[in-house]
């Protein structure tokens, strides 16, 4: 019989599936979208893209109390650090006033007074390299006209002692808030977190309403506006503060559950630039200070911050010291990873059913190499093995038993001349 040939629409026709399949089944060495967090239940070892799909354990953290917090500060709705020190400030009805913290004992040793500022409803901070950003945007009742953001240059804060600052003003308003006002309760229009990233201040909304989040952004320049909506998210309570840890570019919100005032945090981290909603999401839940209104966060070292909650009848202003380290660090090993473009290694099989895996290690030859095992949790197992190169094409394999090894996920770690090339070993 007679085959007809293929027309340029059938040849077309082909390429589109074979290409499709490729995509899919990562034939080609395309992308593969699932959940990349190997702390995650279910993390998707051979995925290579974050689809924000990654589900993680209940997880409650006790954070200790570093101090309590002087009676200047009673309603510390704000944190920031600078200069040094922590810096707060008090809501609707306190002064105009930035309050700088001691570091070491929460006390209050600096006051920098904006003169041409009012308190209406003091609730949040955020910096960058230049200003600090005050937000005046509480708005419980959810009928402010008069929202807005003042900005006070770093430049003036003097080291030491107390002084005067000029702010300039941001204003604006949302650009989905409807005319009609609404009952306090079910209003979606408070805020009371922010920071600043790249050009924008982005605004985490408290919403009464449903218990969830809404992402605005807003320029940083002083004038009138509009917060443009870029996404929500449903935190599932109310968020009271926001801050950024820029060595994981973690964001970290605070709040509270909105019946049973238990504190909470959500980490979110390794998103696409700043669609802060689109990578994870983890809740951290901190069950040991229930009834604590917890209001505001700040990174003062990498990992490393402070969160301060409110004082009340029940609950004295306290500040506690958190570290997000081991949920976040991007190796749970804890290690630098450093990869050399000169060697590199692949493991099979992966994931591992057997007693034994093999490191098939290229480049780097004639150099001594050294293989490391670490568990989950950044403990090492095996003491280092060397691995002396011979072959002029620097090619070599290693037998890697792992009889000893429960069921879970590891990481093997290849180093050579101060530079390490770190993979993911999933024994089953």
């Amino acid at each position: 019989m007679k085959t007809k040939p293929l027309n340029s629409k059938s040849i077309f026709l082909i390429l589109s599936v074979f290409l499709a399949l490729s995509v899919t089944t990562g034939v080609t060495g395309q992308t593969v979208e699932g959940c990349t967090d190997s702390r995650a239940s279910n993390f998707n070892p051979q995925a290579t893209v974050n689809d924000g799909s990654c589900i993680f354990p209940f997880t409650v953290y006790n954070p200790a109390v570093k101090y309590l917090l002087p009676q200047e500060v009673e309603e510390t709705s704000g944190l920031s650090y600078f200069n040094g020190k922590f810096w707060t400030i008090n809501d609707s009805g306190g002064l105009p006033m930035v309050y700088g913290l001691d570091t070491l004992t929460g006390e209050v040793v600096q006051r920098i007074a904006v003169k041409n500022a009012a308190n209406r409803d003091w609730e949040s901070l955020a910096t960058d390299k230049e200003y600090l950003y005050i937000g005046d945007f509480g708005n419980n009742s959810g009928n402010r006209d008069d929202l807005g953001i003042y900005k006070l240059p770093l430049s003036e804060f003097p080291a030491m002692g107390d002084a005067e600052i000029a702010a300039e003003f941001i204003a604006f308003e949302y650009e989905d808030q409807p005319e009609e006002q609404v009952k306090r309760k079910e209003n979606n229009y408070d805020c009371e977190a922010f920071l600043a990233a790249g050009d924008s201040l982005y605004l985490f909304s408290k919403n009464w309403g449903n218990q969830e989040t809404r992402l605005y952004a807003l320029p940083k320049t002083p004038g009138t506006h509009r917060a443009v909506l870029l996404n929500s998210f449903d935190c599932k309570g109310l968020i009271t503060g926001a801050d950024m840890d820029t060595v994981s570019n973690t964001i970290v919100l605070t709040g509270y559950t909105n019946q049973s005032w238990v504190p909470f945090m959500w980490l979110l981290y390794d998103y696409p630039e700043n669609q802060f909603f689109s990578g994870n999401k983890r809740r951290i839940d901190m069950l040991n200070l229930p009834a604590t209104q917890v209001e505001a966060i700040a990174f003062s070292q990498p990992y490393t911050g402070l969160i301060t909650s409110e004082g009340h009848v029940l609950f004295s202003q306290t500040a506690f010291g958190i570290q997000i380290r081991d949920w976040v660090s991007p190796s749970p090993s804890f290690i630098e990873n450093n990869p050399d473009k000169h060697f590199d290694f692949r493991l099979s099989p992966n994931p591992a059913t057997g007693n034994k895996v093999f490191v098939d290690i290229t480049g780097a030859a004639h150099k001594e190499l050294v293989l490391n095992v670490y568990d989950s949790s950044g403990k090492q197992l095996v003491q280092p093995e060397h691995v002396v190169k011979h072959t002029n094409e620097g090619e070599n394999r290693v037998k890697l038993k792992i009889n000893h090894l429960k069921p879970g996920l590891y990481f093997v770690r290849l180093s050579c001349d101060g530079y390490q090339v770190e993979k993911k070993l999933m024994v089953q």
